[in-house]
Parts: C-alpha cells; sequence; structure tokens
C-alpha cells in the first residue's frame, strides 16, 4: 500500500494524482508505536465503506485537523465524487 514514491511524496497506486509527503504519512505514538495517519487509512476506507470503516470514520474525524480533512476530502473527491463522508469534511474542504 506505501511502496509507492516519487522523489519525496508518496503516490497513491489508485491515481497519482492523490499524493502526501512522505514525512506526513506515518506518525508514532508517544510510546513509540508507528502508525499510518489517519487522513490516509481513512482514504483507503472510503472505497467500499462497510460497517467498521464507518465507525472509525465517526471515531476519527473529531481527532483530525483541517489540513487533513481537506487532504482527505480532496482525495475521495478524485475516487469517489459523490461518497457521503465528503458532507462531513466538506465545511473545511477547498472547493
Amino acid at each position: 500500500m506505501l511502496d509507492e514514491a516519487e522523489d519525496t511524496q508518496w503516490v497513491s497506486r489508485r491515481t497519482p494524482k492523490i499524493r502526501l509527503p512522505i514525512g506526513q504519512l506515518g506518525r508514532t505514538t508517544e510510546t513509540g508505536i508507528p502508525y499510518l495517519a489517519p487522513e490516509v487509512q481513512l482514504f483507503y476506507k472510503a472505497k467500499a465503506t462497510r460497517d467498521k470503516d464507518e465507525t472509525d470514520f465517526e471515531a476519527v474525524l473529531p481527532l483530525l485537523d483541517a489540513p487533513a480533512r481537506v487532504w482527505l476530502a480532496d482525495a475521495i473527491k478524485v475516487i469517489a465524487p459523490g461518497h457521503h463522508w465528503l458532507r462531513r469534511l466538506l465545511p473545511v474542504s477547498r472547493t
């Protein structure tokens, strides 16, 4: 999932239009455990949402800052322009 890159940019294998600086792709917990940026994980879950993906979206959405919400909304618009998550993300997204 994360093996595509050009220079310092991660490139989605779904479409090269979706990118993120590699430095923003991962995070680390206070105890040192690495994890994928939540907005990227939600991007992958958005393709074919299941009940557990909806639960994850509801739990994570309040924790996403504005840049993460904008990135997620913009990425979802590319792969699924009518996705129902966009209604929740669009208030802070670029139009």
